[in-house]
């Protein structure tokens, strides 16, 4: 055979060998990593994650995992009147993962894959009656099918999707209940150190039909990111966004919200503290007939201190813990958490916090309605938060700067809204009142109500444009420049 050849067949040989030996190893280190995350995921207040089975084998592995509430929160809705039995089991059972992983360093599942290892799975039938009839109806696989990679690196890449479907639960019910959902998917990837995140979903449409009313949910997608601070707190940021949300009911309630959009940032301020940012909003909101036009809000929270909030977390990990095997009851969990939130509220005020609202504003059919502020808590040697409850002690403490603007279009629709629910109250339908009487009982409340709080220095009028500024500090008010009296004070 020619030295060539030779070279050529040795080199195949020692490719197959490490393609043969190396997904032995992988599948141990696979199982480690599987377990190291289910404990971390398992620590989460209130939740528990489970490995039933974990069958290893050379180059694949099969795995069972179970995720739900834990023992702690399953007596707590045992012992509530309001959660149906059967729906208590489902809740008992968990929803179960069945997933396969192939080894590395190549794999076969959902095409090739040069990884660490892959995973890939979906959602365990559920015993129950609702599920099974779900299933027959539906005639899908599974309600959720997912598939997992890691690099070499160390990198994790998750993808999950629900099929779409339709049901019709009207048979079983009593009543009209028909779901349709047009699907979803989620993304995420994970770092090695397990310590950053990126992560987005996506759903087209969710609605419900019960009886005569429609629950409705559209164009909603959710970006989010985190990076570990430490051992108990995350920072990230994220934005959701939902073209539309709508529930319809003749006799109850009728409520739609369109173009919602939000974003939040939660950063490391300082060595010491953390800040909130947030922003949210919506193109027009209707309730019951009244509609809310460009809402808009974004403000920041600041100096929140990060010994306080690991406190939080750590407590609030222990207060659902079980103590000496016995599980804590629902009246000692709450006066448990009573006492934590006492003491970190104590620590955050310390931390003197501060609230900037940037702006809230929003439209009431030609009315308007503008504003910031500013609000802070002096926390510097306050040693007993209990101090804060002497209305002296706390108006010392506090800074508010507020300043809001406002047409007389906006009082008058929104004494509209207050006639209205006045003469609901009194058995009295708007549409029975000739339109000239409600029009007078508009007018003639809504100019009451102006010159009153322009003669009492509550308001000030200048160019068609309603206004009030508060300042307060040090325990002494102003509004509009002219003292506030301050209760207490």
């Amino acid at each position: 055979m020619p030295v060539k050849n030779k070279k050529l067949l040795s080199l195949g040989l020692i490719v197959v060998l490490f393609l043969g030996i190396t997904p032995y190893f992988v599948g141990n280190m696979a199982r480690g990593n599987i377990e190291k995350q289910a404990a971390l995921l398992s620590q989460i207040p209130g939740y528990t994650l489970k490995i039933h089975a974990y069958d290893q084998g050379w180059f694949t592995s099969h795995v069972a995992i179970s995720y739900g509430f834990d023992e702690h929160t399953l007596n707590i809705l045992k012992d509530s009147k309001d959660v149906d039995q059967n729906f208590f089991d489902l809740l008992n059972r968990g929803l179960t993962l069945d997933l396969t992983v192939a080894h590395g360093p190549v794999t076969f599942q959902n095409g090739l894959n040069f990884a660490l290892l892959t995973l890939s799975g979906k959602l365990q039938d559920i015993d129950n009656e609702a599920y099974r009839e779900f299933k027959a109806k539906t005639k899908i696989d599974s309600l959720a099918k997912t598939f997992v990679s890691v690099s070499y690196g160390g990198t994790t890449s998750i993808k999950a999707h629900s099929p779409s479907f339709k049901a019709d639960y009207t048979a079983i019910s009593g009543k009209k209940l028909i779901i349709h959902s047009a699907g979803m998917e989620m993304q995420a990837t994970i770092n090695a150190a397990l310590d950053e995140y990126d992560a987005d979903m996506h759903m087209d449409e969710l609605s419900m039909e019960i009886d005569d009313s429609t629950i409705v949910l559209n164009k909603m997608n959710i970006r989010t990111s985190g990076f570990r601070i430490n051992d108990y707190i995350w920072s990230g940021k994220g934005s959701t966004s939902i073209g539309k949300f709508s529930i319809i009911s003749p006799k109850d309630l009728s409520f739609s919200l369109r173009n919602l959009n939000t974003d939040y940032n939660f950063s490391r301020e300082s060595d010491a503290a953390l800040a909130f940012h947030g922003t949210f909003n919506v193109k027009t909101i209707n309730a019951n007939k009244t509609d809310l036009k460009d809402i808009q809000l974004s403000f920041d929270l600041k100096h929140l201190d990060i010994e306080a909030l690991i406190d939080y977390v750590k407590s609030i990990k222990g207060a659902y813990q079980s103590q000496n095997e016995e599980i804590p009851t629902p009246e000692q969990t709450a006066a448990n958490i009573q006492v934590i939130t006492t003491r970190v509220g104590q620590k955050l005020i310390k931390g003197s916090p501060e609230l900037i609202v940037h702006n809230l504003n929003f439209l009431i059919g030609e009315g308007y309605f503008e504003s910031d502020g500013k609000m802070s808590i002096n926390g510097k040697d306050l040693d007993n938060i209990e101090l804060l409850s002497d209305p002296v002690t706390l108006n010392k403490r506090l800074a508010a700067t507020v300043k809001i603007k406002f047409n007389e279009a906006l009082a008058r629709a929104l004494t509209t809204i207050g006639v209205e629910a006045q003469l609901a109250a009194g058995g009295v339908s708007v549409n029975s009142l000739p339109t000239e009487q409600l029009e007078q009982m508009i007018n003639v409340q809504t100019s009451a109500a102006l010159q009153t709080f322009i003669a009492q220095g509550y308001i000030q009028l200048k160019d068609d444009v309603y206004s009030a500024h508060l300042h307060m500090k040090d325990g002494q008010g102003l509004i509009n420049g002219k003292p506030l009296p301050i209760p207490g004070l």
